[in-house]
Parts: C-alpha cells; sequence; structure tokens
C-alpha cells in the first residue's frame, strides 16, 4: 500500500542515515588515531558502503505501490546485484588508488553495516509496539 511505501522508504532513509554517522565516526577516530591518510581512507570506505546501499534502495523501492511479489523480489535481486557489483569495482579502484590505506578502508566499509541492524531493530520495535497497540 501507499502507506507501507512510505515506511520503506523513511526506514530507508533511517539506514541511510545511521551509516552516514556511521562513517563519520570511524574516520573522525581513524584520523585522530592514525592520522589524516587513514581518516581520509575510513571516510571513503563508509562512502562507498552508504552509496552502495542507496543504490539497493533505489532498486528495491523504484516499483511504487503497486507492486506485486514477483516484482518485488525482482527489485531485491536486481538490488542486492547492483550493491555487489558496484561495491567490489569501487573497492577494487580505492585500493589501487595511491594514499589509501587498506584497513581503514575495509573497517569502515564493514562498520556501516551497523547501519542495517539499527534500521531492523527500528522497524521491530515499532512493529511491536503497532501489535501491543502502543503505537502512534
Amino acid at each position: 500500500t501507499k502507506l507501507d511505501m512510505q515506511d520503506s522508504r523513511r526506514e530507508a532513509c533511517a539506514v541511510l542515515l545511521v551509516q552516514g554517522l556511521i562513517g563519520v565516526v570511524v574516520a573522525g577516530a581513524c584520523w585522530t588515531a592514525a592520522g589524516k591518510a587513514a581518516g581520509t581512507s575510513a571516510l571513503l570506505g563508509a562512502g562507498i558502503g552508504v552509496a552502495a546501499t542507496t543504490l539497493m534502495a533505489l532498486a528495491m523501492l523504484r516499483g511504487g505501490s503497486g507492486m506485486n511479489a514477483t516484482r518485488a523480489a525482482l527489485g531485491l535481486f536486481t538490488g542486492w546485484l547492483v550493491k555487489v557489483a558496484f561495491t567490489l569495482a569501487v573497492l577494487a579502484l580505492a585500493l589501487r588508488s595511491p594514499g589509501i590505506e587498506a584497513l581503514p578502508l575495509i573497517g569502515a566499509y564493514a562498520a556501516t553495516f551497523l547501519g542495517y541492524w539499527v534500521g531492523a531493530a527500528r522497524i521491530g520495535g515499532r512493529k511491536t509496539q503497532q501489535q501491543l497497540g502502543m503505537a502512534d
């Protein structure tokens, strides 16, 4: 339904926001602990994670509220393929770039996965409140 699509978009934006915040925190920690190159590398890694999630979300949500189960599954699969291909290509380019440190790059990219868990926790908490009649 239209409301479900709005909720899905809102949740996708929340995941992206959390991923971006996590990326900035990790990049700041790397910069403080190991210097500019580490911080820049971490920021790039987090950016790759956020960009990949954005591509997947766009592919999944582009069908709109009138999507049937087959189109939804196709959107999920297509989004996942685009995300994996993009991630592998951009990480390969980044790792070949001068001045990029591998550990902060990969570490910050991996840290953005926490955004998915926060998003899942938000969705689960809200669904539980709705089931208990506690939601707005």
